[in-house]
């Protein structure tokens, strides 16, 4: 069972399409129009598997082409739309949310989730009891952890096959096996 190191927020709705944050611009990367875009998953992967994104907030959402994407470090990557080609073109997308269409991400292989599509799971154990909503994913690079809050009490939950049985986003939840420490 794993996650796959993707996109992270919520979907919202831009016309017919649905898309998710993967980051926000930072502003102008050198003086022809290159962006810096600083990514909220630092392993997000989505940005090599796309040709179009989407910048802006509220009603005030544009797609642009992407040319070219290059990373700068671990959290942004310089950025190259064809329809900014001036410096003053970049430093008006300073701030704005960045954006992939859902029907743009590579498909999954079996047992693979994107971190939003575990966002909002319900948390089940084994024996029955609820132990929370999956309120984020952290990745931590040797497997992600889902952060499952219940009122006040948190929990991390390793993604590995020994703690979550199974993740079933249609009925909207998934298994955790209480190994010994989970719970405190």
């Amino acid at each position: 069972m794993v996650s796959a190191p993707a996109p992270t927020g919520a979907t919202q709705p831009v016309g017919r399409a649905r898309y998710i944050r993967i980051g926000a611009f930072a502003g102008p990367h050198g003086l022809h129009g290159a962006l810096r875009l600083r990514f909220d998953n630092p392993h997000c992967g989505a940005l090599g598997q796309v040709r179009r994104i989407f910048a802006g907030e509220g009603d005030e959402i544009c797609e642009y082409k992407l040319e070219r994407a290059t990373l700068l470090s671990g959290r942004s990557a310089r950025v190259v739309l064809r329809e900014v080609t001036a410096i003053d073109q970049a430093e008006r997308l300073r701030g704005a949310s960045v954006s992939v269409a859902l029907e743009d991400l590579p498909a999954l292989n079996p047992g693979e989730y994107y971190h939003f599509q575990m966002v909002g799971l319900e948390a089940i154990l084994t024996d029955g009891r609820r132990l929370g909503r999956v309120e984020e994913v952290l990745a931590t690079g040797a497997n992600d952890v889902l952060v499952v809050r219940s009122g006040e009490a948190e929990v991390l939950v390793p993604v590995i096959e020994d703690v979550v049985k199974t993740i079933d986003l249609a009925a909207g939840r998934l298994v955790v096996e209480p190994v010994a420490g989970l719970l405190g």
